[in-house]
This record gives C-alpha cells, structure tokens and sequence, in this order.
C-alpha cells in the first residue's frame, strides 16, 4: 500500500513540475518576442497578440498531453480551458518576469498621467469648487478630485477621494466605490506607497476577466519588490471578497432586527410621519471619465 501510494504522490509530482516547465518555456518565449518587438518598434496591444499567435501553438501538443480525458469532446473543451488559463496567467506574470513588458506598461500608464496633466486647466479647478462649496457630495469632490490629479496636486487628490468616501451613502459598496479606489491607489502609487495601493486592487477585484485591476496590482506589487509569488489566486480574493459581503450583510441585519425591538409608533403617529425622499442620484459619467488605465 506504501509502495502505491509513494508512486502516485511521485506521478503527481512529476506532472506538476512538467506542467510548471511548459509554462515557464512559455512565458520565456513570451518575453522573447516582446523583447524583439520592442527593440524593433514601441510595444502595442496588437504586438502582444500578435506575440501570443505566435507562442501558443508551439505549446499546443504539451497543454492537451496533460488532459487526461477519454471523450474528445470534453477534452477539446478542456484544453480551450488550459489555454485560456495560460493566457489570463500571462497578464501578470510577465509584468514580474519580463522587463520588457513590464516597461512597456509602466511607460503606457506614466504617458496617460502625463498627456492628462498637459491638458489640465487651473480654470477647471475653480468650477469645481464652485460645485463643491455649493453641493458638497460624493460625486462633486470626486469630480474635483480628477481635476486635483491632472494638475499633479496629489495631497489635494487624496483628501478629496477620502471626503468622496465618507459622503457615498454606499461607501461599503466596492461596485459604487470603484472609480474612486482605483484613483486612490493611483494616488498611493504616486507617492511610492505601493502596498498600500495593492491592497486596494485586491478589494477592487472582480475576478479573472478583470484584467485591468490584474496588470495594476502587478505593476505596484513589482514596484513594491513584489515576486511572481505574491500573485493571488482568483478563489482567495474571491472568497476575501465574499467574506467582506457576509460580514455587512450581518451587520445591517443585527442594525434591522434591533430596530424591529424598538417599540412600533401608533397609527396616528405613523400617519404624520414624512419620509424624506431618498437621494437616488448616482455617480454616472464623471465617474466613468477617469481615463482609461491599464488597457495596454
């Protein structure tokens, strides 16, 4: 029974290493490629693809050689799976493993910054404490925000996405809260607070398919002296994620149940009673106008 036992951990083991060579072959072809291309031109999105069509049939024999699985059609099935995995894998690990990727982002992401505060106006700053002496909300002090951002006035940025925060009726919300934590972490970044902005793409994260919190959270981590090994598993920041709902949700329900205890108001005192109307005003275009991060 020992002997069997010893040799299944031994083929597990086995498939593991080979598993982590073809995809550490990979990745090194990967930085091969960017790295030629970029000695031959500026990196582009279609530069990486084009990358990617290049690798990835090489490897196709040794992804479908690790799928153990009778029915063809469920092995075709999983090996687009496999593949698809690799792919999503890439997005961060060569940002820890490629210097040449890695500075292609981090130039893409300082470029944006830079082309923003050139067409930064001073005039635009003063409309915008006109709106925040005059309604001072969760939308007004964001919008202000972006503005303190492009004319490079960090500490003021940084004041003004807290006070945002504090007056978002749905501030536990991460989903309501996101354009806001995003600028924020860029904030923490500009200020080589690099932890501290990686913390908050990891409560911002959506799961897998949310690439762009993926290549930032790479970026700062690797900044921060981050490895390949501080890479999340999409589960854990799921379930991290998941706890944090449970946790509000207890919340607010221990905050109804103690008010169903409270004694019930008489008719006549119910009758008298004007509900203020709930503001419903969202954050809607300005908060989709913080320009576009990480699409490289």
């Amino acid at each position: 029974m020992k002997l069997i036992v010893s040799i299944l951990i031994y083929l597990v083991g086995a498939f593991t290493i080979k598993a982590q060579t073809y995809k550490s072959d990979f990745r090194a072809d990967m930085c091969d490629c960017l790295t030629d291309e970029s000695l031959k031109r500026t990196l582009t999105e279609n530069a990486y693809k084009a990358c990617l069509r290049e690798t990835l049939p090489k490897y196709a024999t040794q992804i479908d050689a690790q799928i153990v699985e009778p029915d063809v059609n469920k092995k075709h099935y999983l090996g687009q799976i496999a593949r698809k995995d690799l792919l999503l894998s890439m997005q961060s690990e060569l940002i820890y493993s490629c210097e040449a990727y890695y500075k292609h982002l981090d130039y893409q992401r300082t470029s944006q910054k830079l082309i923003a505060r050139e067409n930064a106006n001073e005039s635009d700053l003063e409309k915008y404490d006109q709106m925040v002496a005059l309604t001072p909300n969760a939308m007004t002090y964001f919008m202000r925000a972006q503005v303190q951002f492009k004319l490079g006035n960090i500490k003021a940025t940084e004041a003004d996405i807290n006070k945002s925060l504090e007056l978002n009726p749905n501030k536990e919300n991460v989903k309501s809260t996101r354009h806001q934590l995003l600028l924020l972490a860029w904030v923490y970044e500009e200020q080589e607070r690099y932890k501290e902005a990686v913390l908050l793409y990891d409560k911002i994260y959506f799961g897998e398919l949310d690439i762009e919190v993926v290549k930032l959270r790479a970026l700062a981590d690797k900044k921060a002296g981050g490895t390949m090994a501080n890479i999340p598993k999409a589960k854990d920041l799921k379930t991290k994620n998941e706890i944090k709902a449970v946790t509000r949700r207890s919340k607010t329900e221990g905050s109804k149940s103690s008010k169903a205890i409270t004694a019930e108001p008489s008719k006549s005192s119910r009758s008298r009673t004007i509900k203020p109307k709930e503001n419903k005003k969202k954050d809607t275009s300005s908060l989709r106008k913080l320009f576009k991060m990480g699409n490289g």
